[in-house]
């Protein structure tokens, strides 16, 4: 098989609402585009729905607008100001990579145009945490669990800090959330000359088979790959491997389709991307 029949990153976005996170994410997609080659688009999402804590933050800058403007007005250009501003510093971020990107400007609902707006994208890119994370008004919690839901395709969570690429750990267990997690990794692993870890998490005296398939899989690709099984029930085994490896990303498949992972509201996801000291990408 080819590695050539796998998909590729060509196409990257990056959501941005302004803030520090939000622009190491930018820088974390800039640096992707300029190694993978992949086309950029970067968009600020005006969504007036989530606006309220936001505007109380930023409640006098408002009130130092143009007074001869109504004030819905004057609340209205005020963002649209504040979302050209960031797009400009995005914009320079990727300068800086030697990148050109495509910038875009919206207003809606953030969570329904990003998912429709990924749809014309290999990759989503989002920092984890907002410039208003205490009031979910950024892209933590609720907010980033339904983009993640609504985006069918690989989505990367980017850390409070950037740093390059080199080694990669692929939370595995068998499942075609993980299977799709894994097929987006390996081409990008080649992009980026990245090693792969692969682990699953086992109990006592499980069988431990899930991995002969990571082998399999990655043998079409010139990639080194290493595999380990935890045992345990703990998730946080997957995090201690993360730091005891050195990896620098965390790759894993999110949300199945199962109820009972619906009613727990994908609890282990949940607690991989909260907990994880590294970035991850996640598909589902």
């Amino acid at each position: 098989m080819n590695t050539h029949d796998h998909p590729a990153i060509l196409r990257i976005l990056a959501a941005t609402e302004g803030s520090a996170p939000a622009e190491v994410a930018i820088e974390c997609a800039a640096w992707l585009a300029a190694r993978t080659k992949a086309q950029l688009t970067v968009l600020f999402v005006i969504d007036a729905r989530r606006l309220v804590g936001h505007f109380i933050k930023h409640f006098s800058e408002v009130l130092k607008s143009d007074h001869s403007e109504a004030f819905a007005t004057r609340v209205r250009n005020y963002y649209q100001t504040h979302g050209e501003e960031a797009l400009r510093r995005a914009v320079t971020i990727c300068q800086r990579h030697e990148v050109t990107c495509k910038t875009e400007l919206q207003t809606g609902n953030v969570v329904k145009l990003l998912g429709e707006a990924a749809l014309d994208f290999d990759l989503l890119v989002l920092g984890r945490h907002g410039e208003d994370e205490e009031d979910e008004t950024g892209f933590l919690g609720s907010v980033a669990e339904k983009i993640l839901r609504s985006v069918d395709g690989p989505v990367l969570l980017a850390h409070r800090q950037f740093t390059e690429f080199r080694r990669a750990l692929l939370a595995y267990d068998g499942g075609w959330p993980a299977r799709r997690a894994m097929h987006a990794l390996a081409p990008l692993a080649v992009m980026l000359k990245m090693d792969v870890d692969a682990v699953e998490l086992v109990g006592e005296g499980d069988p431990t088979t899930a991995l002969s398939e990571v082998i399999h899989y990655f043998k079409d690709f010139p990639v080194h790959l290493s595999t380990h099984y935890l045992v345990g029930d703990s998730h946080s085994l997957i995090l201690d491997h993360v730091r005891e490896t050195g990896s620098d990303l965390l790759v894993m498949g999110a949300y199945d389709d199962s109820i009972g992972e619906r009613l727990a509201l994908g609890s282990t996801t949940d607690y991989l991307i909260h907990n994880s000291p590294v970035p991850t990408l996640v598909h589902h």
